[in-house]
């Protein structure tokens, strides 16, 4: 499977909104958009959706303004993968993302700071869209990839089960999140990498 690098860095000189993505950064007072793990290890993905709807509902799926909204608020995922399938690397796997904010894992686990040890994959997608086949096929092939690369099976969660009512009850922020969503199919996800694992 083909990964396009679109690192969130100041060199990354790719055109976005009438400038480059690293002068966006540059501009925001940062060199990146990541930043070096503390426990060195991810053993868990979290899976994210991501749209500009609020900014313009005509371009909800446009990579320039998703790209936008990253370097506007400073937060960034190590996976964006579009509509088409297309998956774009925007973090290094061995850097920490700051995709989660105040979050905590779900029993028995319960490690708190999700970022430290999780890579982040957003999909292109709103509350109502749903997902596409070709976003469901190239995300079970990237984590398929992340497994092999890692030499290990992954915890698989969304949004919604490390930032939801949990980390707001905790204190560990101030509204839930509620991606990927009813929307989002687990089986679907589970049973196609299953299959990956053991073709």
């Amino acid at each position: 499977m083909r990964i396009h690098n679109l690192l969130l860095d100041y060199q990354n000189d790719s055109k976005c909104c009438g400038a480059t993505v690293g002068s966006m950064i540059s501009s925001a007072g940062k060199n990146r958009l990541w930043e070096d793990r503390k426990c060195k290890v991810a053993d868990v993905v979290v899976i994210h959706y991501i749209s500009a709807i609020q900014i313009d509902p005509e371009l909800s799926f446009d990579r320039d303004m998703i790209l936008k909204i990253f370097c506007d608020y400073g937060v960034s995922s190590h996976y964006l993968i579009s509509r088409r399938g297309k998956v774009m690397r925007l973090v290094p796997e061995e850097k920490k993302a700051w995709h989660c904010g105040g979050s905590v894992m779900p029993e028995p686990d319960r490690r708190a700071g999700v970022n430290d040890f999780s890579i982040g994959i957003e999909l292109m997608a709103t509350e109502e869209s749903g997902f596409t086949k070709l976003q469901y096929d190239s995300l079970c092939k990237l984590c398929h990839g992340i497994e092999k690369r890692h030499g290990k099976m992954f915890t698989y969660l969304g949004h919604e089960h490390v930032a939801g009512e949990e980390a707001v009850r905790m204190g560990l922020r101030e509204e839930p999140k509620i991606d990927p969503g009813p929307k989002f199919d687990w089986f679907l996800f589970n049973s196609t990498l299953q299959r990956l694992r053991y073709c």
